[in-house]
């Protein structure tokens, strides 16, 4: 059985999730260590053939396909597939350093019944969009990464944190009504926090968030 699996929701942004996969599988454990669970939330470009591609490379890494809209229903399909005791989730457009999965296991080791949060840089550099201006400006998605002190669900961002599988399932996973960008992780974040799960950051476990949200992603 493997240790940890990584799961990934995806939906038309076959390059992006190439390259993704191609970081996730490049880790400091060995490949049957992990396995890597891609779903498809209704994807109309080339991520099938991507995905197919990509199987035939990577033997720990298996896909299936979501049509109930929604990145919550897509990472429910994740939970219910994977085959470990302890989940990760990232993005399609994340892209994560070599150490992750180590990181995260190891902190698990130091920090039972937690969820743990890595941390997350994103490359905003400049911009002449004047949504992704405001969210910079006013810090309303950087940092996901806390510079000290404790932390609680607000930081629970699903583009780099890990979770027992069992705490997942007591509290019913992601709630599906959330159907468009953003918040439905938090909202989970804080049904796991009242449930005795905590929070706990791991400095080590590093990834890049490189696709920004754009104003239609949250109407």
């Amino acid at each position: 059985m493997p240790k940890i699996s990584v799961v990934i929701p995806t939906k038309n942004r076959s390059a992006l999730l190439a390259e993704t996969i191609d970081r996730v599988e490049s880790q400091t454990i060995p490949g049957d260590h992990y396995e890597v669970l891609v779903i498809d939330n209704a994807s109309t470009d080339d991520t099938r053939a991507i995905l197919e591609q990509k199987a035939g490379i990577y033997p720990n890494l298996k896909f299936d396909f979501q049509k109930k809209p929604g990145a919550a229903a897509t990472r429910n399909v994740g939970i219910r597939l994977a085959n470990s005791d302890l989940i990760l989730f990232i993005d399609d457009d994340v892209q994560a350093e070599p150490a992750l999965l180590q990181a995260h296991l190891d902190c698990h080791i130091r920090n039972p019944n937690s969820s743990v949060i890595g941390a997350v840089s994103m490359p905003w550099g400049d911009t002449s969009d004047p949504f992704l201006k405001y969210l910079r400006d006013h810090r309303i998605l950087n940092p996901y990464t806390p510079s000290k002190g404790p932390i609680d669900f607000s930081y629970y961002h699903t583009c780099n944190v890990s979770t027992p599988r069992r705490m997942l399932l007591d509290v019913g996973g992601f709630n599906e009504d959330f159907k468009v960008y953003g918040m439905e992780d938090i909202e989970l974040g804080y049904r796991l926090e009242r449930a005795g799960c905590r929070m706990v950051f791991a400095e080590d476990a590093r990834a890049v968030h490189y696709r920004f949200p754009r104003y239609h992603d949250f109407i």
